[in-house]
């Protein structure tokens, strides 16, 4: 069965190198297709062998600290009965990273229909050298459900070329650490200035926050001071989609707040590189 299903996976890849010979909406298009047999891999034989084929070697997941996903799951005895599907997706220039982003649902087992648990995921998705897409790291949290379900599917493909800059690595490294001294000063300005106009907001226990309004007024509620460590990233070639994860404590009055983060930066069509996407989730801090 999992042969299979990698084969199925390897004719969902679009093949180029290089970015002008790549057909982004077809790309996309593969990418989403990825996502769902994922979803329909994991609702056949289980969560846990579903994660085992499509995951990386390196793939990243959070329990409740950045662990190796496909080393967790095949020593684990957990097989969660979680349904989801892709509502957004994008990818960088060159066809060969990119991330999905969607509802999920969870009950206690495979056979009850009613779901007890309601939430968000994002994946993100990287190409091996066979042209396959492969998780590279997966993240969800949990939130209240939806009065109504998103049905459509929206993506995000750059439609320009990518600005000729030899410079973006340190454009990009300027701007997160400029980012990072500025989270310590007042997270809503920080991510606001630094957003796109389409910024995707996750936080623990509410609904995303889609487009630089509805995160200003989601931000604007938490009135927080945060400081973020690193622990990994990852960047598309040509630079121009790039991601980081790490650990946050944030302090809101008397009352502080620690966990995982993700952010995914793209590189704007102007240069400048803007938050595409900004996940916070709160975590108990594990001992060392």
């Amino acid at each position: 069965m999992r042969s299979k299903f990698f084969s199925f996976i390897a004719l969902l890849a679009v093949a180029g190198a290089h970015a002008e010979d790549v057909d982004l909406e077809k790309v996309v298009g593969s990418l989403i297709a990825a996502e769902k047999a994922y979803a329909k891999f994991s609702g056949e034989k289980g969560f846990r062998e579903a994660s085992i084929s499509v995951f990386a070697d390196d793939a990243v997941i959070f329990a409740p600290s950045a662990v190796n996903g496909k080393k967790f799951w095949r020593e684990t005895k957990e097989n969660p009965a979680i349904t989801w599907r892709p509502t957004f997706a994008s990818i960088s220039r060159s066809g060969e990273l990119g991330y999905t982003t969607g509802p999920w649902e969870s009950s206690k087992a495979r056979d009850i229909q009613k779901p007890g648990a309601f939430g968000h995921f994002v994946t993100i998705w990287q190409k091996n050298t066979n042209g396959v897409w492969k998780v590279a790291l997966d993240v969800g949290l949990s939130h209240p459900q939806a009065e109504a379900p998103e049905l459509e599917i929206k993506t995000y493909v750059p439609n320009s070329p990518s600005p000729r800059t030899e410079s973006a690595s340190a454009n990009l490294e300027k701007t997160q650490h400029s980012f990072a001294n500025s989270l310590k000063e007042d997270e809503a300005d920080a991510i606001t200035d630094n957003a796109s106009n389409d910024i995707r907001i996750y936080r623990n226990g509410q609904l995303p926050a889609v487009g630089k309004a509805a995160a200003e007024k989601m931000l604007a509620e938490e009135d927080a001071k945060t400081t973020r460590t690193p622990k990994g990233a990852g960047t598309s070639d040509p630079l121009d989609l790039a991601y980081e994860y790490g650990e946050f404590i944030s302090e809101r009055g008397d009352a502080t707040q620690h966990g995982i983060y993700v952010c995914i930066w793209r590189l704007e069509s102007d240069g400048t590189w803007k938050i595409a996407l900004d996940l916070q989730k709160s975590a108990p801090r594990e001992k060392p």
